[in-house]
């Protein structure tokens, strides 16, 4: 993938071939919302501040990725929570109070893209019971890892991410099961819950990256 760090994020290692023709751009949440358009802040008019600056974050990053892909649109709106892309494009935008990313890619290579920030400690056991299934809380426990509690929360973030614009149906978490690859940082998911997500899942493969103390965790679905 082609992962372009900003606003003096240390660089983050990928391989452009591994995730061919997707561009993601991760960068801090900071005070910036008045490069927002007029419609952009109708949309979180009244919000907490810090929900502003979120979703600021979002959108500046999801216009710079967008220009990877040669194209300059403004604003980015959105319909039943999920932002509407320019024709052509799938797309993902995720955030925390200090980290934002966002991910593009022609709908002609992807049929779903899903990105998710998460802090490293986010996801405690107490969480995770309710995330995750036995074998996958077992396997965190034999490897004595419990990060990847929010790592294997954050990648069904990202899975439900990039197929409920496809299926338009509700994917819980513990509908998905995961198969790590903790050395390739990497996963694959299966569901017997949905026919429809089931043969997405078949094709779509995941991916970590750890950055300033987040879980960055990506997944797509090829076309």
């Amino acid at each position: 993938m082609n992962l372009f760090c900003s606003d003096g994020i240390p660089e983050i290692h990928t391989d452009p071939a591994e995730v061919p023709g997707m561009y993601m751009v991760l960068g801090r949440v900071s005070a910036r919302i008045d490069d927002l358009a007029a419609e952009e802040h109708e949309l979180i008019k009244g919000a907490h501040a810090s929900r502003q600056q979120a979703f600021a974050a979002g959108r500046r990053l999801a216009r710079t990725a967008l220009t990877h892909l040669g194209i300059s649109v403004r604003p980015i709106l959105r319909n039943e929570r999920r932002p509407v892309w320019p024709e052509f494009v799938v797309g993902s935008i995720s955030h925390t109070d200090h980290l934002a990313a966002s991910a593009v890619a022609s709908s002609m290579q992807y049929r779903g893209i899903g990105v998710d920030v998460e802090k490293i400690s986010a996801v405690d056991e107490r969480v995770a019971s309710r995330v995750l299934d036995d074998d996958e809380r077992r396997w965190i426990d034999e490897l004595e890892l419990p990060e990847w509690r929010t790592a294997m929360f954050s990648a069904k973030e990202a899975i439900y991410k990039a197929t409920n614009p496809i299926t338009d149906e509700f994917l819980g978490f513990r509908d998905v099961t995961l198969t790590i690859d903790e050395e390739a940082l990497s996963f694959t998911a299966r569901t017997e819950d949905s026919n429809k997500a089931a043969s997405l899942l078949a094709s779509g493969r995941g991916y970590f990256h750890r950055i300033e103390g987040h879980w960055l965790t990506t997944y797509v679905i090829g076309a």
